[in-house]
């Protein structure tokens, strides 16, 4: 929960990725694309690496670790508030085994003194040989502009590969299913975020620019359900309509929203389950 999501949005200028106050929400590889006139780069936003505690959290881990691979440049993103935590320990070995330029961050100072960054600043150079160390607090976009310059001077020359238009590679069904588990994420108690999961059932384009969704919520328990229903369904109203919204947001046209809630026992160990939702 170090930023990263806000970070690419502030970066793309279009929310890409869903936020929340909730760690290990990102749960895919999204790409958020930015073009210029001087440049186009893709922004690939992974889940945070930690240790897993379920196959959900097996198959995110490695679509984070195989990330790696696969870029020309690593930005790595630290929590200020925090330090260098074990964590953080497992993925500057991960970056170093990468052999890739990387950019280090350090996110969130906008919660502490500035110069309570500089033994962070200190401590990182010494674990990594980062091509720059950059704090900053995406949330009130301090520096982005510094990171995204020097991001785009480290990049290689290559061509252009999406249209100008494009800042994401995920469908508007993918993303539609996110800004709900979004929604239910931020009104939900403690128990329930982790055990969230969204199908995007029916998106059918109607006439008058109207889109019908059809969604569902899975949990894992049916205490969680009742959670996520609420007194009189009251909970699923609110999630319900604060989704709405920001789909019309998202889609730029009106958007009727149908939610419903299943519960399927253990799905974040199910590999049927998590290659039905898209996660395997």
């Amino acid at each position: 929960n170090v930023g990263k999501s806000t970070i690419l949005n502030r970066l793309v200028g279009e929310k890409v990725a869903i936020v929340t106050q909730k760690p290990e929400t990102t749960r895919d590889k999204i790409q958020g694309i930015l073009t210029r006139d001087d440049a186009q780069v893709i922004f690939v936003d992974t889940p945070g690496i930690h240790k897993p505690r379920n196959l959900l959290g097996k198959q995110i881990t490695k679509v984070a670790k195989d990330a790696l691979l696969e870029v020309d440049l690593i930005i790595f993103v630290l929590d200020v508030t925090k330090g260098i935590t074990p964590e953080d320990r497992i993925i500057f070995d991960l970056v170093k085994a990468a052999k890739k330029p990387a950019i280090l961050l350090i996110n969130k100072v906008d919660l502490r003194s500035k110069a309570l960054a500089l033994p962070l600043i200190d401590e990182g150079a010494k674990l990594y040989d980062f091509r720059e160390i950059i704090p900053t607090s995406a949330v009130n976009g301090d520096n982005m502009d510094v990171l995204l310059g020097k991001v785009i001077e480290h990049l290689p020359v290559g061509p252009k590969y999406f249209a100008e238009e494009q800042f994401t590679d995920k469908s508007e069904r993918f993303m539609v299913g996110e800004i709900v588990r979004e929604k239910a994420l931020d009104l939900t108690h403690e128990e329930v975020p982790h055990s969230i999961a969204v199908l995007v059932e029916e998106f059918t384009e109607r006439p008058k620019k109207l889109v019908y969704i059809r969604a569902v919520i899975f949990v894992e328990r049916h205490s969680q359900k009742k959670i996520l229903v609420g007194h009189k369904g009251q909970m699923l109203k609110a999630i319900g309509e604060a989704a709405r919204r920001d789909i019309q947001k998202f889609l730029r046209r009106h958007a009727y929203l149908e939610l419903w809630v299943k519960v399927h026992e253990n799905w974040r160990k199910d590999p049927n389950a998590l290659k039905m939702l898209g996660y395997a």
